[in-house]
């Protein structure tokens, strides 16, 4: 199963993106934070499509910014432990 970690400046968060429509919908909620925080210049590349919810915009864009302070994100396996 795998989980996307933000690690932030208040402390790290975790979603659920053990399949494609999970992973999408947990980057587009970390763009949309660091969007509300001011993280991305109204000019920089592929905004605009990012904002219109564009996955592969979205994902390009936390890309080029991850290792960001407070910007910082990975994706990790974890294990069910009702799974043996």
């Amino acid at each position: 199963m795998q989980i996307l970690i933000y690690h932030g400046k208040y402390g790290d968060e975790y979603w659920l993106a053990d399949a494609p429509e999970r992973l999408n919908a947990a980057l587009q909620q970390l763009f949309q934070r660091l969007d509300e925080w001011h993280c991305y210049e109204d000019d920089e590349e592929g905004l605009a499509e990012a904002r219109a919810g564009n996955p592969k915009a979205i994902r390009w864009i936390l890309d080029r910014h991850n290792g960001y302070e407070y910007e910082g994100w990975d994706l990790e396996e974890a294990t069910d432990p009702c799974t043996p």
